[in-house]
């Protein structure tokens, strides 16, 4: 009998201190992981990050721009029309070649040929499905293109959960006219 308490005393404190190890990352591991995998990208695309917005406003294509304010890099594509947004308009935004950098998912996101594109007005913050669409918008105008490499902590609700990087292909600007 006292054989059995003994091995069923063990058993429960054992139980009770596996159960209390808690195997998930801490949010600065994953912010660690996210910056070798951005280092991971950046070298595997010869991508060259640019810590000073260029003054002529040119990217070359393969130049990037980390936006120290937001965490954000892109590459403007075309910086648009030359209007630039006023705070209370809307803007749409439409995307595509999203993939995400921290996963084996393969698959490539656009919202491109939707119906709906991706509505917000400058200045609510509470319209923004995500903050890193609005960090180009102070060099770029109207009908402007992008490419953006987007932090999780940046990017959608459901990447900020999932602590997943994001990497557009091509990002659209319409302003309300």
């Amino acid at each position: 009998m006292k054989k059995i308490l003994i091995a069923s005393l063990i058993s429960v404190v054992a139980i009770a201190m596996f159960s209390s190890c808690n195997k998930s990352k801490t949010y600065a591991q994953r912010l660690n992981e996210e910056k070798k995998i951005i280092e991971r990208f950046v070298d595997q695309n010869g991508l060259t990050i640019l810590t000073e917005y260029p003054k002529d406003s040119v990217f070359k294509e393969k130049e990037f721009f980390f936006d120290t304010s937001s965490g954000v890099y892109y590459n403007v594509v075309d910086s648009g029309n030359g209007r630039r947004i006023r705070g209370g308009e809307e803007f749409y935004i439409r995307f595509k070649g999203l993939k995400y950098l921290s996963s084996t998912d393969t698959i490539s996101y656009s919202n491109i040929y939707s119906l709906q594109p991706e509505v917000l007005v400058y200045g609510n913050t509470s319209t923004y499905a995500s903050v890193a669409w609005v960090a180009p918008l102070k060099n770029v105008g109207n009908r402007a293109k992008v490419k953006m490499i987007v932090p999780f902590n940046m990017g959608l609700a459901s990447d900020q959960s999932a602590y997943k990087t994001a990497y557009y292909e091509e990002i659209d600007y319409r302003f309300e006219q």
